[in-house]
């Protein structure tokens, strides 16, 4: 078995593959549109005897952690011809990307899993939820009449994009975007657009959104203050004589039931991506912990057998100007430390708890963090709070 990146020859082979894997068809216009992108968005493949088995897109992205961009690797596309699975491929192939991503520098991996429990298997781990809810037109906010302006169908990337890079880094986890990405992902077959302005004449927020059988569906809606968002809600309700329900897609920190004057309505939490650290040496030195009186030290165990260099024992350091870094601890009984300061977790675990899915004292109460009830705490005032949030979706 041969794992390598496909060349643009191969690129009909590789959307035979994704047709037949995720029963779609795509019209010569989209399969031109991706060819375009398939030096940008490189393809890995898993052949024998020269025909291409499995494949994966590894798209070289990147995110805001705690206000900081690192490089992520966003893994895509994932596909076997059925008479080819559960020969390893996959695995492989993983395995493959993730050293691939390592070498590119790329600190952190996403997915969108078709199986939780089988990413998990690979040190992938839940990081974003979202809030979804559907509003009954009768239930939906009163108008404010607050100053500004919206204007429909405005599709500037640009104008957009002004409010999305102010509003984003506020959240863990969240896409920096090229305008590529807004033109070829976010934008592509959205329907119809506003955006609200200030009186100064501002864009401070905008929404993406579908009208479909008199129900409003968001795409994405993002504001700056609430001025802003109350702009964009008297917008929507203004659409109330056609519809019959509004449905949103938020993050899990929205206050919206506070906002609402009845909010007993339909709320869901929707588990949506998962993510792992590549590198947790290079990315706990790239990690802006919080700042402490004096340095703190533990001894941390990784298990992650699909990323060897981040498996075993490692002396974990964070300075009191938040500074992180981990030194391999070679010889297993020189730790240095008491017991009580170690701790053991797996890779995806770790990359749950440092991008703020949960927190260290939640996952060493339930068992999915070996270490005391004291080092828990004290590593819950070393990371930072904020709400993980991914709108992208690949």
């Amino acid at each position: 078995m041969e794992i390598r990146r496909l060349t643009d020859a191969e690129f009909d082979a590789n959307i035979a593959l994704a047709e037949y894997a995720f029963l779609y068809k795509l019209s010569e216009e989209k399969k031109e549109e991706r060819r375009a992108r398939f030096a940008d968005e490189p393809v890995w493949g898993a052949f024998e005897d020269g025909e291409l088995c499995a494949k994966l897109a590894l798209i070289p992205l990147e995110v805001y952690v705690h206000g900081r961009r690192v490089k992520m690797g966003g893994i895509g596309g994932v596909a076997t011809w059925p008479e080819k699975r559960r020969k390893g491929m996959v695995t492989l192939l993983l395995r493959r990307a993730l050293e691939e991503m390592k070498n590119q520098g790329q600190l952190l991996s996403y997915l969108h899993p078709f199986s939780v429990a089988f990413y998990r298997k690979y040190g992938w781990e839940l990081f974003t939820d979202n809030k979804n809810y559907s509003i009954p037109v009768d239930k939906l906010p009163v108008r404010k009449n607050v100053p500004g302006r919206v204007v429909r169908n405005i599709r500037e990337i640009e104008v957009l994009k002004s409010v999305y890079d102010r509003v984003i880094p506020r959240y863990n986890g969240a896409m920096t975007r090229s305008r590529s990405w807004w033109e070829n992902r976010v934008m592509s077959g959205i329907p119809y657009t506003a955006v609200y302005y200030n009186e100064a004449g501002e864009p401070e927020a905008y929404v993406l959104y579908e009208i479909e059988n008199r129900v409003w569906i968001t795409e994405e809606i993002i504001w700056l203050n609430e001025t802003a968002r109350q702009g964009m809600w008297d917008f929507i309700v203004n659409h109330d004589s056609k519809l019959k329900e509004v449905q949103l897609k938020l993050p899990v920190d929205d206050p919206m039931s506070l906002l609402l004057s009845d909010p007993r309505v339909k709320q869901e939490i929707e588990p949506y991506f998962m993510g792992r650290i590549v590198d947790a040496e290079a990315f706990i030195r790239a990690y802006p912990f919080a700042e402490a009186d004096a340095p703190s030290r533990f001894i941390l165990q990784i298990e992650d057998r699909d990323a060897p260099w981040n498996e075993g024992v490692w002396r974990w350091t964070i300075s009191p100007d938040g500074q992180g870094k981990l030194e391999p601890v070679h010889t297993p009984g020189d730790t240095g430390h008491e017991a009580e300061e170690r701790i053991s977790v797996s890779i995806g675990i770790l990359t749950a708890m440092l991008l703020g899915y949960r927190r260290p004292p939640d996952l060493q109460r339930f068992g999915l963090m070996e270490t005391s009830e004291a080092v828990a705490k004290k590593l819950d005032v070393l990371i930072p709070a904020r709400t993980p949030y991914l709108p992208d979706y690949f």
